[in-house]
């Protein structure tokens, strides 16, 4: 088994990513940006790098709010698992003061041989809606909104950048990501971001493997970041 090693000389550069963002989008291809925090590292490494018996140690395991997703839920770590192996881009951590940042995505995926295509900073998510080229770019597109705050930023983004909102669709849990699907798939849109947790990261492959151009966007769409 080949060790995993994190280096920040391999992260794409923002106008990188949406280059291919844009790439993806002019010819219809499908395109996953998905992000590994410490909560996803935690669920990929429920019953291996993190023992079942201390899985009730991890302070959030019991509250869906944290990161959509209870522990422990073995079907939510082999398709997190599966969906990050799949991603055009994964987003990561570089810092590693404390071990469930960037050791324990180095650990989990050494054990699972994970080989992302392409890695880039995880707070790719915060910088991205503070970039004019991005901003452009999506006042060209249809945009489905994913997540808790997706009405409200869908208001700032049609009222502020003139960006056409096909649909909103909100998410609380690991439980709905199905009916998100089905939701998604009555809707005319080009690109989807998405805030859900580690849900995000299941969701966006998803809509990619289906021609979509899907981001993980997480706390990036937040209104504080677009206004």
């Amino acid at each position: 088994m080949d060790s995993f090693i994190i280096y920040k000389d391999d992260f794409a550069e923002i106008s990188e990513i949406i280059s291919r963002v844009n790439y993806c989008l002019r010819n219809q291809l499908g395109f996953s940006l998905v992000r590994v925090g410490d909560a996803e590292n935690q669920v990929m490494a429920q019953g291996t790098i993190i023992a079942e018996n201390e899985i009730a140690e991890i302070w959030w395991a019991e509250d869906e709010n944290w990161t959509g997703v209870t522990l422990p839920n073995y079907p939510a770590r082999d398709r997190l698992l599966d969906a990050v192996q799949k991603a055009d881009i994964v987003g990561v951590l570089h810092q590693d003061e404390v071990f469930i940042w960037k050791p324990l995505t180095e650990a989990v995926f050494s054990h699972y041989n994970i080989k992302p295509r392409q890695l880039c900073y995880a707070f790719i998510n915060t910088y991205l809606p503070k970039s004019d080229q991005f901003i452009s770019l999506l006042q060209h597109y249809r945009l489905l909104l994913i997540g808790k705050a997706a009405r409200s930023l869908a208001l700032l983004l049609q009222e502020k950048y003139g960006i056409e909102v096909a649909g909103t669709i909100s998410i609380s849990n690991y439980s709905e990501l199905e009916w998100v699907m089905e939701e998604s798939s009555k809707l005319d849109f080009d690109l989807a971001l998405i805030s859900a947790g580690t849900n995000a990261v299941i969701l966006a492959v998803e809509l990619a493997a289906q021609g979509k151009v899907a981001i993980d966007l997480g706390r990036g769409m937040h209104l504080e970041f677009w206004e």
